[in-house]
């Protein structure tokens, strides 16, 4: 159940991050917290060192959820690899947290003090999306 949404999520993150053109001049961003082009140049170059890091976690719960699915498909499947198999995919997403944490941390440390002190309004934006979608098409706002 949790490798269900668990792997999408963590192979959609490291297959961007392994994408320069996904995004290779992020303008608006750039001109919100007034980068300069050095600082965008290390943020990508963090994010292709985080997914050359979160890689081989994406590949082991890959195979993990390959077994587990195995394993359930059987007649009776067998309740302790089960747990086992989701001990490990737990394991794993801890492991992926920790190292994606800290490479948040590496790439906030490379801002400004001015312009850390915008990145909330962006992290409310991100949580307030899906409302903002939800209220737009239901006629209450206009897109952008």
């Amino acid at each position: 159940m949790i490798s269900r949404f668990l792997l999408p999520l963590l192979t959609g993150a490291v297959l961007f991050a392994q994408d320069p053109s996904a995004n290779p001049q992020p303008p608006d961003l750039k001109a919100f917290l007034n980068l300069s082009d050095p600082q965008i140049q290390g943020l990508a170059q963090l994010q292709q060192q985080k997914a050359q890091a979160l890689t081989p976690l994406v590949q082991q719960s890959a195979q993990i959820q390959q077994k587990l699915q195995q394993i359930l498909a059987a007649p009776n499947p067998d309740p302790a690899a089960v747990g086992q198999l989701i001990i490990a995919l737990s394991t794993l997403s801890q492991q992926f947290q920790q190292i994606a944490g800290s490479f948040q941390q590496q790439a906030a440390n490379s801002l400004q003090p001015d312009q850390k002190t915008k990145l909330p309004p962006l992290q409310l934006a991100l949580e307030l999306h899906p409302a903002a979608l939800q209220a737009v098409s239901l006629g209450l706002l206009n897109a952008p």
